[in-house]
């Protein structure tokens, strides 16, 4: 079974296990672009919870944030993340409920949506729009790094478990067709949403990845020749300051991995991180890795990804600094 066949079966769970849940988004009666709804649609109990919307993002947005004030947990799925672009206006609005009320109101609302290359689509559909989506003051940003953890992500995302702000969901395309053996399904996440981890031990350097990069970051490890650690980031809003910072400080020689251009990328926003709270750990300069500038051609959007090569380089140059 797929990653994207496993979270169909996930949603219809959600739905079932909290009464309030409605998923919400275009085309989901008939499945969704992404077949996200399903299994739910099967369901008769089930399907009076799955709302269709007009083909614009901003209404999806706009009427998940009525339902989640009204008293729901809409989940609302999107067939890219650069549909977030297109509801921008909605978006900042879903974001700014808790400031605009003094704290007093929360919009529990759930976006999931793909990004990054993966499916062979090029243009939008390999777009990684996820830096702008990460800079929307009020939304949590979590992006799946290991397609073993989506189902648990998605769990434990659904459940507000670091409490009721709006959360963007991101599944990197490449990920979400990967077959995973339900022998290595991860069934709980054992570790807050957005929590960075450690991948791959390491003490000559410290790669930095989030999504699809961590892969191209552990293979580039192990090929390197260098005893290169890997972290996976976990969430681009809000970041794992502490956790970050201190990984940083124990090798002082980083690589910043991640899909998409270099240019105004998170990858700039955690180098200036490590400028401010690590430069006095930091033995070689920070070095950032990423994939080609869009729009991408069908044929080549696997460049929107960082190469292996590219990051083998990029290690063994801080290492020898």
């Amino acid at each position: 079974m797929s990653t994207l066949e496993r979270l169909s079966t996930i949603v219809a769970e959600l739905l079932r296990d909290d009464v309030r849940r409605v998923l919400v988004g275009e085309d989901v009666r008939q499945g969704g672009m992404l077949g996200l709804s399903r299994v739910a649609m099967r369901d008769p109990s089930l399907s009076s919870r799955v709302l269709a919307t007009p083909l614009t993002p901003a209404a999806s947005l706009a009427h998940a944030t009525g339902l989640a004030l009204a008293g729901r947990r809409p989940i609302v799925a999107l067939a890219s993340a650069t549909a977030l672009l297109e509801g921008y206006a909605a978006l900042r609005e879903l974001g700014r409920i808790s400031a605009t009320s003094a704290g007093e109101r929360s919009a529990p609302v759930l976006i999931v949506a793909p990004t990054g290359p993966g499916f062979g689509l090029g243009g939008d559909g390999a777009a990684s729009p996820d830096g702008v989506i990460a800079g929307v003051s009020g939304l949590r940003v979590a992006i799946l790094g290991d397609a073993r953890e989506a189902g648990a992500m998605l769990r434990a995302a659904a459940n507000f478990e670091a409490g009721e702000d709006p959360t963007v969901l991101l599944l990197p395309r490449a990920l979400l067709l990967r077959e995973v053996e339900d022998g290595e399904i991860v069934e709980t996440l054992g570790r807050p949403l957005c929590a960075a981890r450690c991948v791959r031990d390491g003490a000559a350097a410290t790669v930095f990845a989030w999504g699809a990069a961590v892969d191209v970051a552990c293979a580039a490890a192990e090929q390197s020749g260098h005893d290169a650690a890997v972290y996976e980031l976990g969430g681009l809003a809000p970041l794992d300051v502490e956790e970050l910072v201190a990984a940083a400080a124990k090798t002082g020689k980083l690589v910043i991995a991640h899909a998409g251009g270099l240019s105004f990328g998170p990858g700039a926003e955690l180098a200036a991180l490590f400028a401010d709270r690590a430069i006095l750990h930091l033995d070689a300069p920070i070095v950032r890795v990423a994939g080609r500038e869009g729009p991408l051609a069908r044929a080549d959007e696997m460049s929107g990804l960082p190469s292996v090569a590219a990051l083998v380089d990029a290690i063994h140059q801080v290492v020898t600094y």
